[in-house]
């Protein structure tokens, strides 16, 4: 399911659209949180059903970490304000901090990470620098610590990918991949200020997914699932790339898609 960015009723009426039960598996995009008016009651959902989800970081969450664990402030577009001043806010920011960078399910061949994997990282690459990120944000890196990470998590520099980034630069481009990348250039590198439609993409820049390589066997081949997009409207033009953020949190909808059956279940955003 894509971003739900705070919009609580849009996701109860969709995982009742679908019939989400005791036996299903939900697998969430990242970005729970923010812009919307719910994002507290939508995290300690998401909490509660901790044995049936599987959820990605997003850009929202770790802001919201940058908040909580790193000292900065709130910006004037952020609707944290409940969630931060929750009885049982730390609980859910040390649970945020246990999930993953990306998730991968070998039985169905399909992997998922918040905005993407870039095409100069195979599946296997990629995989290892999510758990780099993931050993920080848990507090499990014994060079950088979480709060450092948090602090100094922001910033556009480094953007472009080299193998002897070390300590903070390191960690802050590999979550800036996973959680912020739309457009690459040919050398991976990332472009940060084009948030819109492909359409209107800078000279030299491409969608990530453009220049990601497609399997050899289309039969068998990986499917990648992402969010952050909204401007995409879930339309990469590929079968083996799915968008997942079709823009709840601005009036348009929200979104899941069956990996057994491939099929697209949709519910419009709440007025």
């Amino acid at each position: 399911m894509g971003d739900v960015q705070g919009c609580l009723r849009e996701f109860e009426l969709l995982l009742e659209k679908v019939n989400f039960n005791s036996n299903d598996q939900l697998w969430l995009a990242g970005d729970l949180i923010n812009r919307g008016p719910h994002s507290l009651e939508v995290l300690r959902l998401v909490h509660s059903m901790d044995a049936q989800v599987e959820v990605v970081l997003g850009n929202h969450e770790l802001h919201f970490l940058a908040i909580y664990f790193g000292g900065h402030k709130s910006s004037g577009s952020d609707t944290f304000d409940g969630l931060l001043g929750a009885p049982d806010a730390e609980q859910l920011a040390n649970w945020l901090c246990q999930q993953k960078m990306l998730h991968h399910d070998s039985s169905l061949n399909c992997t998922m990470t918040h905005a993407g994997i870039p095409h100069i990282w195979s599946l296997k690459r990629a995989r290892v620098f999510a758990s780099e990120v993931e050993a920080v944000i848990s507090g499990d890196n014994a060079k950088v610590s979480a709060k450092e990470f948090f602090a100094g998590l922001y910033g556009n520099e480094p953007n472009c990918w080299e193998p002897e980034l070390s300590g903070l630069p390191r960690y802050r481009l590999l979550a800036n991949y996973f959680t912020r990348m739309r457009l690459v250039n040919s050398a991976g590198c990332l472009d940060f200020s084009h948030k819109g439609a492909i359409a209107d993409a800078p000279a030299g820049w491409e969608p990530w997914f453009k220049l990601f390589p497609r399997s050899t066997d289309k039969k068998s081949g990986m499917k990648l699932l992402f969010g952050h997009w909204a401007a995409l409207e879930g339309v990469t033009h590929r079968d083996d790339i799915i968008a997942l953020d079709t823009g709840c949190v601005w009036g348009r909808h929200l979104t899941a898609y069956c990996l057994e059956t491939a099929e697209l279940t949709t519910v419009p955003a709440v007025n």
